[in-house]
């Protein structure tokens, strides 16, 4: 259940680095992580987007982008702390235990907001498009799907 939550919690926050180019039918713009654009665009093309319902998702993105660009950058502050603490000569375990609890912290922030925009997208779907982005979501990665090739239709289609 929790490697679920956190691949939905990484594919809504890939929906937002890429949910404008998406939501247009464009380009996704650059993300870190290439597979997860790849993730995202295969689930959206799985949901059968309405234009009305790419407007409304794409709003609400728009809406999330700041905060959770706030913490993902929250996120990488605190790995950042946590390796310098880790690798001080000699290490401080008082700070490295304060280092990891706010590391563990700003996760949890993070991953609380994504399932907010989440549980917005969701909202906007019906109740079909949501089983197909949730079961979309939970599959397992394929290894020989490259980041820019279309997604491979299911054989009830």
């Amino acid at each position: 259940m929790r490697r679920l939550t956190f691949r939905i919690a990484l594919a809504v926050f890939g929906l937002a680095l890429a949910g404008l180019g998406l939501a247009q039918n464009a380009s996704a713009p650059a993300s870190p992580h290439p597979l997860l654009r790849h993730r995202l665009r295969e689930c959206l093309a799985i949901v059968d987007l309405t234009d009305a319902e790419r407007a409304s998702i794409q709003a609400i993105l728009e809406a999330a982008a700041p905060t959770i660009q706030a913490d993902a950058d929250a996120v990488r502050t605190a790995r950042q702390t946590l390796q310098a603490a880790l690798e001080a000569n000699p290490p401080d375990a008082c700070a490295i235990g304060a280092d990891a609890i706010a590391l563990k912290s700003a996760r949890e922030t993070l991953r609380g907001e994504r399932q907010t925009v989440l549980q917005q997208v969701e909202a906007t779907l019906q109740p079909d498009q949501v089983s197909r982005l949730e079961g979309c979501l939970a599959a397992p990665l394929s290894s020989t799907t490259g980041a820019g090739d279309a997604p491979t239709p299911s054989p009830e289609e």
